[in-house]
């Protein structure tokens, strides 16, 4: 037995002593019982530490593979928003193109209706300017006869 030993047991011989009045030896059996408590203690120690770093290695490995699960979820949510926004965006620019092409069409159709009826406005305006010039030289003819 080392040193330090020698003085765990006389600190445990003397707990005993205080606690429950017995005196114990260096030799009683309580001390091996003591002695195969710390071995057992030990042992089972070193074996929750093996537990311990099984799990710590489990563990790590299933974040990490639920990492690479979300992160793989993250690009497919990503890619599919990615798809609907374009999609979204193709079907504004054609709601608009469309918009504008009822608003050309529109007002061209409206100036195709005022140029029509100036051009109808001008054609009775030179027919009437025709009949009052044929009528014109109707009375010239007729003066000139006439006189």
């Amino acid at each position: 037995m080392t040193a330090t030993d020698l003085d765990h047991f006389s600190k445990i011989i003397e707990r005993v002593a205080a606690k429950h009045g017995i005196a114990l030896t260096d030799d009683d059996p309580i001390l091996m019982i003591h002695t195969l408590n710390e071995i057992l203690l030990e042992e089972n120690s070193k074996a929750h530490q093996v537990l311990l770093n099984n799990f710590r290695s489990t563990l790590e490995e299933n974040i990490s593979q639920w990492s690479q699960a979300t992160e793989n979820k993250a690009n497919s949510l990503l890619q599919a928003s990615s798809r609907n926004t374009n999609l979204l965006t193709e079907q504004i620019i054609n709601a608009c193109f469309e918009s504008i092409d009822q608003k050309i069409e529109s007002g061209f159709n409206e100036k195709i209706k005022e140029i029509s009826t100036l051009t109808q406005n001008t054609r009775q305006a030179a027919i009437i300017n025709l009949l009052a010039t044929g009528l014109f030289f109707l009375a010239v003819l007729v003066m000139v006869l006439v006189f």
